[in-house]
C-alpha cells in the first residue's frame, strides 16, 4: 500500500511537470512567431511600396496592404482612367461629380491644409505638373506663357465641396486635382487600418518618401528608421530616428528632377510661380501620427523654404528635420533626443 501511495503522489507532479514543458514548448513557438518576418515590395500608386510585417498573421497582412492600396490608387489617381479624380477633373466647370466618402474626406483634407499652408501646398496643381512632365515621359521647360496660362487655373478656393450630397467640383473650366502630395502619406493610415484589422502589432511600411511604423520591434525596441541624406545617391543616410507609430515623409529637389543645359528642374512646384521651388532647403522631413498632415507639410514647408520651418519648429501635431542648402540639420525639440545624426558632411544647427 505503501507503494501505490507514493505513485499517487508522483501523479500530479508528473502531470504539471509535462503542463509545464507544454506550455514553454508553446510559448517557445508563440514568441518566434511573434518575432518571425516577411517582407515584400511591390509597385503601386507611381512608387514602390514595401512592407517588413512581423507576428504570425503577417503574409495575410501583406496581401490584404497590396489589394486595398490597389483599391485606393483605383479612386484617386490623376494618372488610372476611370478614377474618381479623373472624373472630376473632367467635369470642371461643368456638373459636381459625386465620389466615395474616403475621396472625399481626403479632398475635403487637402483643401483644408491647402488653405492653412497659405497655398505653399495647393491639389490644384496639376495643370502645371502635367505641363512640365516632370515625372513622366517627355518633361521639358514650358514657355513663360504656357506657365502662367497653367497657373490661373491653380487656386484651391476653387474646389467646391457638398458634404452633404458628397459632391466634389472643380469651379472652372480646365482646373484639375493632383493628390499625389497627399495621398502617400494617407495611404499609410489606410494601411494601418488593414494591419490593425489582421492583429499586427509590429511592421515598417515605405510608400514613396514616406515610412510608417506600427508599434515598435519585436522585443520592445522602437525602430530605427533611416533618414536619406538630401542627394541623388538615396542610399546615403543622414542618420537614423527612433520613430513608433509614426508616419515620416520627406520631400527634396533630389527626388524626382530631369536636367537642362546644366540646370535642375525638380517635381515640387511652388503654386505662387509656376516654376520648381527655387527653395534654400535641401530636405524637409516631417514626423506625425497623421501621415496625410505629414505628407502634406513636408511639400508645403520645403516650398516655404527654411523661414517656414523656423517658424513651425514647435508644433504640437507634427515634428521637424529640415537640411538647409549650407548642410545644416534642424530639428524640432521633441524629436533631438531620438536622432542620430551619422553623415559627417551635415552638421546639427544651433538650439
Amino acid at each position: 500500500m505503501e507503494t501505490v501511495k507514493k505513485r499517487t503522489r508522483r501523479w500530479p507532479a508528473a502531470v504539471a511537470v509535462a503542463a509545464l514543458l507544454l506550455a514553454l514548448l508553446l510559448f517557445g513557438r508563440w514568441y518566434e512567431e511573434g518575432r518571425a518576418s516577411s517582407s515584400s515590395t511591390d509597385f503601386l500608386m507611381n512608387t514602390f511600396v514595401s512592407q517588413t510585417v512581423y507576428g504570425p498573421h503577417r503574409e495575410e497582412a501583406i496581401a490584404a496592404v497590396v489589394e486595398r492600396l490597389h483599391q485606393f490608387e483605383s479612386a484617386y489617381s490623376l494618372y488610372k482612367d476611370g478614377s474618381q479624380i479623373e472624373a472630376i477633373n473632367q467635369n470642371a466647370g461643368i456638373a459636381p461629380v459625386e465620389v466615395d466618402a474616403e475621396v472625399f474626406t481626403l479632398i475635403a483634407r487637402a483643401k483644408a491644409l491647402s488653405e492653412e499652408s497659405g497655398g505653399a501646398f495647393d491639389i490644384t496643381v496639376a495643370p502645371l505638373s502635367l505641363l512640365w512632365d516632370i515625372t513622366g515621359k517627355n518633361p521639358r521647360v514650358p514657355a513663360q506663357g504656357e506657365i502662367d496660362q497653367a497657373l490661373a487655373l491653380v487656386d484651391y478656393r476653387d474646389i467646391l465641396l457638398d458634404e452633404e450630397r458628397g459632391t466634389v467640383m472643380l469651379r472652372r473650366p480646365g482646373q484639375k486635382l493632383d493628390l499625389g502630395a497627399i495621398a502617400k502619406g494617407y495611404a499609410c493610415a489606410v494601411a494601418g487600418q488593414v494591419y490593425r484589422q489582421q492583429g499586427v502589432e509590429s511592421a515598417v511600411l515605405s510608400i514613396g518618401g514616406n515610412v510608417y511604423t506600427v508599434g515598435h520591434q519585436p522585443g520592445g525596441k522602437p525602430f530605427d528608421i533611416g533618414v536619406s541624406a538630401p542627394v541623388k545617391d538615396r542610399t546615403e543616410l543622414l542618420g537614423t530616428l527612433h520613430a513608433d507609430g509614426m508616419v515620416i515623409s520627406t520631400s527634396g529637389a533630389y527626388e524626382r528632377y530631369f536636367e537642362v543645359d546644366g540646370q535642375r528642374y525638380h517635381h515640387i512646384f511652388d503654386p505662387a510661380t509656376g516654376w520648381p521651388a527655387q527653395s534654400d532647403l535641401l530636405s524637409v522631413t516631417v514626423i506625425s501620427e497623421d501621415g496625410a498632415l505629414a505628407d502634406a507639410m513636408s511639400t508645403a514647408l520645403f516650398v516655404e523654404g527654411l523661414s517656414g520651418v523656423k517658424e513651425n519648429l514647435d508644433r504640437e501635431e507634427f515634428s521637424l528635420l529640415a537640411v538647409d542648402a549650407t548642410g545644416a540639420v534642424y530639428l524640432s525639440d521633441n524629436i533631438r533626443d531620438d536622432f542620430v545624426l551619422t553623415d559627417e558632411n551635415y552638421h546639427l544647427a544651433d538650439a
